[in-house]
């Protein structure tokens, strides 16, 4: 019985496993949160700052960047009503309604050696 390479690359991939670091695996992270804060609001999750001053920064992000995007629509499909933008901004403050502060006695991801 003669197996085509095609099948037996498509056999490696499906049995392909994951690599996993020796500590316990993290949770991925949450759908809704990567939505509401977009790109800008995840980078700033990794700068050390006080909580409530990036949580500030998260919302203004989520409702400028949300308008944006609205307009950018509407420039993309030539629209001169501006419908998408009063989309974006519903978006944009839906969108920081539901950024919330990370709590502040969270121990943190890593270990001290």
């Amino acid at each position: 019985m003669v197996i085509s390479r095609p099948v037996v690359l498509a056999a490696c991939l499906l049995l392909a496993i994951p690599a996993r670091a020796e500590d316990a695996p993290r949770p991925p992270p949450d759908v809704g949160d990567v939505v509401y804060k977009g790109v800008v609001g995840k980078a700033l999750d990794a700068v050390p700052m006080d909580p409530d001053e990036r949580v500030a920064l998260q919302r203004t992000n989520a409702v400028v960047s949300g308008t944006l995007t609205g307009r950018s629509l509407s420039v993309w499909a030539g629209l001169s009503n501006p419908i998408l933008l009063i989309a974006g901004v519903v978006w944009g403050l839906y969108s920081a309604s539901n950024i919330n502060a990370a709590d502040g006695s969270a121990k943190p991801d890593t270990n001290r050696l």
